[in-house]
């Protein structure tokens, strides 16, 4: 008979556990279901784009009806008409699927509602008007009725401008970003809430016309039909939609990028280049244009005075590659109307002075293709008629100064302004201020300090006499 082989060790076929090892088995596995429940809630609500603005709907449709039920409602309808304005947009913007705008015009609306329940309703404008020359209008959002622009009168998102032949107008925005619209410009106006960094992405849609963009420490944009063209903080730029829908991008100061519509690569520009888009997006080569030339004279803020045989003598440095220039001479700061529009070939010109009144001029390079480069900044000249030299007198006193009360703009931006004599010269706070013919002036001055600040306006004659004033802001946190 066989023998029945031996096992080498013990058989085990069952387990002693503890009680407290169960319990510690437990938690652990009650830990771990928490969390992949609360990860896929996370995941699947918290972050699911449409969940994020159905909730910002649902808390801005009920600060809208808190809003409404207020007993201070009568005094806050145009804030409750912008706030539902951005909430049907939301709501439009979900049906169609575009869920994080839809999350921005929602939190948008919430903003309106809550700045006019804590008694700040109608400051948190978009934009609104810094000039007018000529016949400029405007048609707000949510109606179509056109009405004559008037100096800060509000814009919000949505709102169209227009502009007639021989007029422009400044637009200053919150982050204090400059648009000077040119004649015969249709644009709207395109600022919207970022929900993810909670800061408004000022910029406009241009429908035809030009417009200049100077920023300040904050980036702006414009769309066009086959674009949107980005211009970084500190920098000017020049974009011009034609009748046929065709974009012109010049950068004019620090840097700009253009983004076309047809998906492909954005391109950067640099000082000086220029590169157009079609109404399709198709970017034409970027092309580096001269630079704008060194102004000479007549020196900022000269006298002339009318005689039977006075003239203006103008005269620039010469540009590298330049084939010619361009002189220009208007009665506005803005060039809106033209006394003189003249291409040189020489870097001096002349011109009989026939009439009194303030001036300014500028000059730009051309190139051998006939593009126009980036113009000069501008200067001013006064030409005053027999028995009215003004300040060119040694014995002559020192300059009035009406400074107006300190308006803000929005957030650290103020705008100071004021009334000197005609030709004298304006620091604010030792910074050049651009006065007028008339001897308005007016700037934009940016605090970095919260809470008061001082700032002091000193108004120069050529005879060296001088005025100063001082004026206090306060600046908000």
């Amino acid at each position: 008979m066989a023998k029945e082989k031996q096992s080498s060790g013990p058989v085990i076929d069952w387990y002693l556990v503890s009680i407290e090892r169960l319990k510690q088995i437990g938690i652990v596995i009650l830990v771990v279901l928490l969390g992949g429940g609360a990860w896929w809630y996370y995941t699947n609500q918290k972050r699911n784009p449409r969940s994020s603005a159905e909730a910002a709907i649902a808390e801005a449709r009920q600060a809208l009806n808190t809003l409404a039920a207020s007993k201070d409602f009568p005094m806050h309808r145009s804030d409750f008409d912008r706030a539902q304005h951005k909430l049907d947009e939301a709501g439009t913007k979900l049906a169609a699927g575009n869920y994080p705008d839809a999350e921005s015009a929602a939190v948008e609306s919430q903003t309106f509602s809550r700045a006019a329940l804590s008694g700040k309703g109608g400051a948190d404008n978009d934009a609104q008007f810094l000039t007018v020359e000529g016949d400029v209008q405007f048609q707000k959002s949510s109606t179509s009725d056109w009405s004559p622009a008037e100096m800060r009168t509000p814009l919000f998102n949505g709102d169209w401008v227009k502009t007639g032949g021989s007029a422009s107008a400044e637009l200053i925005f919150s982050n204090g970003s400059l648009y000077t619209i040119g004649p015969n410009a249709l644009l709207e106006i395109y600022s919207q809430f970022n929900a993810a960094t909670s800061r408004k992405n000022n910029s406009v849609q241009m429908q035809v016309g030009s417009v200049e963009v100077a920023t300040t420490d904050d980036a702006s944009s414009v769309r066009t039909p086959g674009s949107q063209v980005t211009i970084d903080s500190e920098s000017t730029t020049q974009v011009g939609v034609d009748t046929q829908k065709t974009t012109a991008v010049l950068a004019e100061k620090g840097s700009a990028s253009i983004a076309p519509s047809d998906g492909s690569a954005a391109v950067k520009l640099a000082v000086g280049e220029k590169v157009t888009t079609t109404p399709q997006g198709a970017l034409s080569a970027v092309r580096k244009l001269p630079m704008p030339p060194a102004l000479l004279t007549p020196s900022d803020n000269q006298v002339f005075l009318v005689t039977a045989d006075s003239r203006v003598e103008f005269s620039w440095e010469a540009v590298p590659g330049a084939t010619g220039y361009l002189l220009q001479v208007s009665r506005s700061r803005l060039f809106t109307s033209l006394e003189i529009n003249s291409q040189r070939q020489k870097t001096t010109a002349s011109a009989l002075v026939t009439a009194e009144g303030a001036f300014y001029w500028r000059v730009a390079a051309t190139e051998a293709g006939g593009d126009v480069g980036p113009f000069s900044a501008f200067r001013r000249f006064r030409v005053n008629g027999p028995g009215h030299e003004g300040t060119t007198a040694p014995d002559a006193p020192a300059p009035r100064l009406q400074l107006k009360r300190p308006y803000s703009i929005g957030g650290a931006f103020f705008m100071i302004e004021g009334d000197t004599d005609p030709g004298a010269t304006v620091l604010i706070n030792d910074e050049d201020a651009d006065v007028e013919g008339n001897g308005h002036f007016k700037k934009l001055v940016s605090f970095n300090k919260v809470g008061t600040n001082l700032v002091v306006v000193k108004a120069t004659n050529a005879a060296g006499k001088q005025t100063r004033q001082s004026e206090t802001v306060h600046v908000e946190e």
